[in-house]
């Protein structure tokens, strides 16, 4: 079903989620509908009002997965390079983006595009099992579609 999901930062280098170092258990997107309520004076309900899509709120949950002769060791680097990914750099806090999400589903010609910003993480680290963890991290994307990297076509997805 999902072909590729990767998270390309402004700085730093790109990260590829549902492979075997991070494998995806979860990939929750959702629309949010700017909806406007106009109460009916003196009567019941409302007046029906225009509901426009707003922006797109994408969540993967998966794990950070260890592996070799020291897989904590190996576990500690793939953490790393992961959070330094997501997280942008204090020093560069300029662009109203942080970088953007590239997806590809099943049956689609060509990968999309969305520019996210990163608005939340949590990537525990397990004590007693140091060899795997799990993730999750929140983007939201400005705009509600997917963008098609060589058409310009838009994907809703969520």
């Amino acid at each position: 079903m999902l072909t590729l999901f990767e998270y390309h930062p402004n700085t730093g280098s790109p990260v590829e989620l549902n492979t075997l170092i991070y494998p995806m258990h979860d990939l929750d997107i959702q629309t949010q509908m700017d909806v406007h309520e106009f109460k009916k004076r003196a009567q019941a309900g409302e007046w029906p009002s225009f509901a426009y899509p707003g922006a797109m709120t994408i969540t993967a949950e998966g794990d950070i997965v260890g592996s070799g002769a020291t897989p904590s060791a190996d576990y500690v680097a793939k953490r790393l390079a992961l959070v330094d990914a997501i997280l942008p750099p204090i020093q560069v806090l300029t662009p109203r983006k942080h970088g953007f999400i590239r997806i590809q589903l099943d049956g689609w010609t060509e990968t999309a595009d969305a520019d996210v910003i990163n608005t939340d993480r949590s990537i525990p680290m397990q004590a007693l099992y140091p060899a795997i963890s799990p993730y999750q991290i929140t983007w939201k994307a400005f705009l509600p579609v997917f963008i098609g990297t060589t058409s310009g076509d838009f994907y809703q997805v969520g």
